[in-house]
């Protein structure tokens, strides 16, 4: 990548991270620094793997990498936007953009393929990228990493039914998706199933072991 590009995706960072600075400086009730933290976290896991996507891909590193950067800098608000939270940080980022000297052409892509990663909507009218394709990749392979797994159990290890009911649950979900081509980039979808599989291997066991849960 040319010097020029890492040092605007430096300034894209820089951007986000005071974004998250001023926020969190206002101490909203809502959030703690776990969410901001998590947030910030999420966000640059996003970024390598919209990075390795792009690259299998033969997608523009840079505009990738830089919408992954914004993706969800709306989450960064004192607000909670829901579904609107990928158009809302595509408003967001639009100006900052243009100081950076992206071409108009290259701000359209970078703020459809944020718009877009929710629900595949936007509030312009844009064609569909594979840049685009790819963020929305990049988000849902790390949406199902190992850390989230931890997070959606982490309120259930002390109450151990409620634990083995909830994983038996969340495998019917995942070996849903896993029989399923719902990814938009054939790279996404393999990065996508070795997540699924993780999980559904380590889930299957815990569900096995509760069987073992009896007395003699």
């Amino acid at each position: 990548m040319q010097p020029e590009a890492t040092e605007r995706l430096q300034k894209i960072a820089e951007f986000v991270l005071a974004r998250r600075a001023k926020t969190e400086a206002g101490h909203h009730k809502e959030y703690t620094a776990f969410d901001y933290d998590y947030r910030w976290r999420h966000t640059l896991r996003v970024v390598q793997y919209g990075k390795q996507i792009a690259e299998a891909e033969g997608a523009d590193i840079e505009l990738t990498m830089a919408a992954c950067l914004l993706h969800d800098i709306s989450k960064f608000d004192d607000v909670e936007y829901g579904r609107e939270h990928g158009r809302v940080s595509a408003r967001i980022a639009r100006p900052f953009l243009v100081t950076l000297g992206y071409t108009p052409e290259h701000v359209n892509n970078i703020c459809f393929s944020i718009a877009v990663h929710v629900d595949d909507k936007a509030d312009f009218e844009y064609p569909i990228t594979i840049e685009s394709k790819i963020v929305s990749d990049a988000d849902n392979v790390d949406r199902f990493g190992a850390y989230r797994l931890l997070l959606q159990f982490k309120d259930h290890t002390e109450k151990y039914e409620t634990l083995v009911e909830k994983a038996k649950n969340r495998l019917l979900t995942l070996k849903k998706y896993r029989s399923e081509n719902i990814m938009e980039t054939p790279t996404g979808e393999r990065l996508f199933n070795r997540q699924l599989d993780l999980q559904i291997s380590f889930l299957e066991h815990l569900v096995e072991d509760s069987k073992l849960t009896v007395e003699v």
